[in-house]
């Protein structure tokens, strides 16, 4: 003889509302954020205005996301790794004058790469 299980996903969704879900997530933001800092330029403070700015602006957010599902909102927990630097964008995709650094994409292939 089998059991069967039968998933019901109003029970599943709250689970995925629960503040531990979101303490797991700030949990690997926080060590992507450690990743990131690692990963992030630091340019020498004699000719670089903005030295170190870019290393000491990442913070972990708790976020609630929307994913619908069957048309429906669906409100989950979560946690988002920024970066406020006013400068972070063209320091990750990079400009005329900054060559692109790609911190998070990088800091993403590290944090998959390590259990």
């Amino acid at each position: 003889m089998g059991s069967t299980y039968t998933g019901r996903y109003n029970g599943i969704g709250r689970l995925l509302q629960n503040p531990a879900v979101r303490q797991a997530t700030a949990r690997a933001a926080r060590r992507m954020k450690g990743i990131a800092e690692g990963l992030s330029p630091v340019g020498d403070p004699a000719t670089d205005r903005h030295s170190g700015e870019y290393k000491n602006s990442f913070a972990v957010v708790p976020v609630t996301v929307n994913v619908p599902f069957r048309g429906k909102p669906r409100l989950r927990a979560g946690s988002r790794l920024v970066n406020t630097a006013g400068h972070a964008k063209d320091v990750e995709y990079g400009n005329g004058k900054v060559q692109r650094y790609a911190v998070l994409r990088r800091t993403i292939d590290a944090a998959k790469a390590s259990p």
